[in-house]
């Protein structure tokens, strides 16, 4: 998992932020049925007419996820590991209006693509460590591949700062605002994923069960050695770049340029920015 501008928030208290979760929970008591949250998941992403299961449609829901619903890991600074499963990832995406980390952004976007009837399945990613130079480990990362009649597409709305469009498999090259991107594959039948400085992760493309990635889901939540329990992270590409929220800054870059802004209440643009809205304790 690629974690654009990630890095320690003191000032926000996971206090706050496990206090709206009990008040999104004690709400979603009333339980809705998952297959009844498609069409608000739809609504969030601005889409108004239900998408056909073909490659333009694919390519707007791709853009429109990673500019609309941020990867974060408030939980995980809350100390809050959440359960990996599709009802869960759905429940804190739709009805509680968060974001996520890789697990839980591709897993509710994969069930929204199915519900939609393309063919989609997960795949395992091992995400590269410039500092150890290496890959990590197995089910590091999930992904996903959605089969279409143009070819097999590798899509990807969890990793926080990559390619913006669905990439041909088993080889491609694309560029779009947030840089170059390369697919091709190495050594056996791994595929990598590479930008123009550097790998980003190196997958396999058997299809795989939710329940595959549980354990590396949970280290990343509760291991101190996880590179989510390090600091927030709160990121979203938008139109012209990206916005991040760091530290005491607020980081915008737009067509190149970046600007970065103290900030004084980190609420107000988690709110603001991000759509996210923690009441108080």
């Amino acid at each position: 998992m690629r974690v654009a501008h990630g890095v320690v928030l003191p000032f926000i208290s996971p206090g706050v932020i496990l206090a709206a979760e009990r008040s999104a929970d004690r709400a979603s008591a009333m339980t809705v049925p998952t297959n009844e949250l498609f069409p608000a998941y739809l609504a969030r992403l601005g889409v108004t007419a239900r998408p056909v299961p073909a490659l333009p449609c694919l390519v707007d829901l791709v853009a429109r996820h990673m500019q609309v619903i941020p990867f974060e890991n408030l939980d995980v600074m809350a100390g809050r590991a959440r359960p990996l499963s599709t009802d869960e990832v759905l429940r804190k995406v739709v009805e509680r209006r968060r974001g996520g980390f890789c697990y839980e952004l591709n897993e509710a976007f994969r069930a929204l693509l199915d519900h939609l009837g393309f063919s989609v399945r997960r795949i395992e990613a091992r995400v590269w460590q410039p500092t150890a130079k290496k890959f990590g480990a197995p089910f590091d990362h999930l992904a996903l591949v959605v089969s279409l009649a143009e070819g097999e597409f590798l899509v990807d709305v969890g990793f926080g700062d990559n390619n913006r469009c669905p990439m041909r498999l088993p080889q491609d090259k694309t560029r779009d605002i947030s840089g170059e991107y390369q697919l091709a594959p190495v050594a056996g039948d791994r595929l990598c994923l590479s930008s123009a400085s550097e790998p980003l992760y190196e997958m396999t493309l058997a299809a795989q069960p939710l329940e595959a990635f549980a354990a590396m889901c949970h280290y990343h939540q509760t291991s101190p050695e996880s590179i989510f329990s390090k600091g927030v992270i709160c990121t979203r590409a938008t139109p012209a770049g990206r916005v991040t929220l760091s530290r005491e800054r607020l980081t915008v870059i737009e067509d190149g340029r970046r600007s970065e802004t103290l900030i004084s209440d980190a609420d107000a643009v988690l709110d603001e920015h991000f759509g996210i809205r923690t009441p108080p304790c």
